[in-house]
């Protein structure tokens, strides 16, 4: 059992269903291999270091950047049978967990340039952190808030009610239409009101700056 199935499971979220990566830049990935580019460079090019020291010179930094991309790039949205668990999955770091009765479906939008979202609407949340200014394809919906949302062990089955005062917001890659219709699956199942209109709600595709549903501009 991995760990986005064992969190679900302590958080009454049950099975994970999909799971989607956080969409990087170009500029992202690119930045981590010029910089391992510079490290190995550094210590091929130095005449004075042996080749034991050269290559210990070069895998301790490696190594280290390796881990920092690892813990950094660990971002998911895992779509559950009870709700979506959000955020890093690293050793020592926790995802948020937001039960699908938690969620406003009127407050659901896929849009085009999520990155743009805080500028546009001036509203920022700790879920805005698992984006960047230049990403694009994103899902926003209307949930509960963080601290509600990092709190433990609270079974999907026990919350009843949207908390639709928080705007999350994740960066991904794949099919909006093929998202919603899981999404809505979810809640259907979790019977929460208005689901059946989720792709009529949440689809097409938009810009941030034609309106995202749930948020006042």
């Amino acid at each position: 059992m991995g760990r986005a199935a064992r969190i679900a499971q302590t958080q009454g979220l049950g099975r994970p269903v999909r799971t989607y990566r956080q969409a990087f830049p170009l500029w992202f990935p690119a930045l981590f291999v010029v910089m391992a580019v510079v490290i190995v460079g550094a210590t091929a090019l130095n005449p004075d270091l042996g080749t034991g020291v050269k290559a210990a010179g070069a895998a301790v930094p490696l190594v280290v950047l390796g881990v920092i991309w690892w813990v950094i790039t660990d971002v998911r949205m895992v779509l559950c049978e009870g709700g979506i668990l959000m955020g890093r999955f690293a050793p020592l770091l926790s995802p948020y967990a937001i039960p699908y009765r938690q969620i406003e479906p009127h407050g659901v939008t896929c849009v085009s340039d999520v990155g743009r979202l805080p500028s546009v609407t001036g509203r920022t949340y700790g879920s805005s952190l698992f984006h960047f200014p230049q990403s694009r394809r994103g899902l926003v919906l209307a949930g509960p808030p963080p601290a509600q949302a990092r709190s433990r062990g609270v079974a999907a089955s026990q919350v009843s009610g949207t908390g639709a005062g928080t705007l999350w917001a994740f960066a991904y890659r794949g099919a909006p239409e093929e998202l919603i219709s899981l999404l809505q699956q979810g809640m259907l199942a979790q019977h929460v009101p208005h689901a059946e209109m989720l792709p009529q709600i949440a689809l097409p595709e938009r810009a941030v700056a034609d309106g995202v549903n749930g948020v006042a501009r």
